[in-house]
């Protein structure tokens, strides 16, 4: 990666996430970790899909009431995790998380299958469930009703803002090439990083 012709680390990022998900094998090219602080001090950490990439967010969404949700309400700094095995190349981003608008939340959730969007409206997503078969029994009626699921309030997203962006490309010499971007009223500053 050349600094001087990708200087805006976000161009950087989305020319990396293009070129991995034309080359990989993966059925979830846009698979990531997504860490928060929790409720009780300790990180938390889970895979999901980045939805989009709309300069200078990165987009994914969620249920507002799960541990994910409840986290970010406390505390809105959190990460995202890139790994890409076939390039050999890792993403790291800190920044800050907001609540995506009510219009965008509709189109995201529109986009999702039927079973993600049942499971969506029935599921409060991480609570502790009493009787897994009464679940069940509702997935299915719903499932074959085929009346159009409304998005429920509680499912919502979150734009991400970048505060640092860290490229790693792992080389058979161990002598990994790190870039580091760090944000600041200035613009990006860029810092070499040893391996």
């Amino acid at each position: 990666m050349e600094q001087q012709e990708y200087p805006d680390p976000f161009n950087t990022f989305a020319i990396w996430l293009h070129q991995h998900v034309v080359t990989t094998k993966s059925k979830h090219p846009s698979a990531c970790v997504l860490s928060t602080i929790g409720l009780d001090g300790f990180p938390n950490t889970r895979y999901l899909a980045l939805k989009e990439l709309n300069h200078p967010y990165l987009i994914v969404t969620g249920s507002l009431n799960s541990r994910k949700g409840k986290e970010i309400e406390a505390n809105p700094k959190v990460s995202l995790t890139f790994w890409w095995e076939e390039s050999l190349r890792q993403v790291r981003i800190q920044g800050e998380a907001q609540h995506i608008d009510d219009k965008t939340a509709d189109i995201y959730f529109s986009e999702r299958s039927k079973e993600a969007q049942t499971v969506s409206t029935l599921s409060n997503q991480g609570n502790v469930i009493q009787n897994i078969s009464e679940l069940k029994v509702r997935f299915r009626e719903s499932i074959q009703n085929n009346t159009p699921i409304k998005r429920p309030k509680h499912w919502s997203g979150w734009k991400i803002l970048p505060k640092r962006i860290e490229f790693l490309e792992f080389k058979t010499s161990r002598l990994h090439h790190r870039t580091l971007y760090t944000h600041s009223q200035k613009g990006w500053k860029i810092t070499q990083l040893q391996p």
